[in-house]
């Protein structure tokens, strides 16, 4: 189990930490100082166009928070009987959703997949006013149906919603 959960009386939170990838964290700062020595290196002093390095400073940006998200994110679920809150969390600064249980439905795994050069990790599935809403980046099977089973047993009254959680499909029954 690579989550934790703690309990209020009116809510159940579940913490889950990012994975840490080695990859990410070798790879970005050796790109970042190849495009930094190319950069200074470069005999006319001035880049041939404005455009390549606006778009290495735009591309370094976003690399640089899944570098960091690397390190130190985490992701927070918060069941209550009538919202589901969702928090991506770095450094104490966090991104808030909040979706109200009535407009939930469909919740399911989500498995990872690869379609050309996207690689989109597994999560926490579910329909939101007709639209696919995905949670908790790389969480495993087992610790989904974990996390769906501790909000039922949690709030029973959730059973209606995420009682007819599938695992990986819609229209497979999570068993216990």
């Amino acid at each position: 189990m690579r989550y934790s959960i703690s309990r209020t009386r009116d809510s159940l939170s579940i913490v889950v930490p990012r994975r840490f990838r080695l990859f990410l964290a070798l790879f970005i700062p050796l790109w970042i100082g190849v495009w930094i020595t190319i950069a200074v290196t470069n005999p006319s002093g001035k880049p041939q166009s404005i455009l390549a390095p606006a778009v290495f400073g735009l591309f370094t940006v976003f690399m640089l928070y899944h570098w960091l998200w690397n390190f130190s994110g985490k992701e927070e679920l918060i069941f209550t009987t009538s919202e589901l809150t969702h928090r991506r969390i770095l450094f104490n600064i966090s991104r808030t959703r909040v979706f109200m249980m009535d407009r939930i439905s469909d919740p399911h795994f989500v498995p990872a997949w690869t379609k050309g050069k996207t690689n989109t990790p597994s999560g926490l599935g579910f329909s939101y006013d007709g639209k696919h809403v995905r949670v908790c980046d790389q969480v495993t099977q087992e610790e989904a149906n974990e996390i769906v089973r501790a909000a039922v047993r949690e709030f029973p009254e959730l059973t209606d919603r995420w009682g007819k959680y599938a695992e990986g499909m819609f229209g497979y029954e999570a068993t216990e």
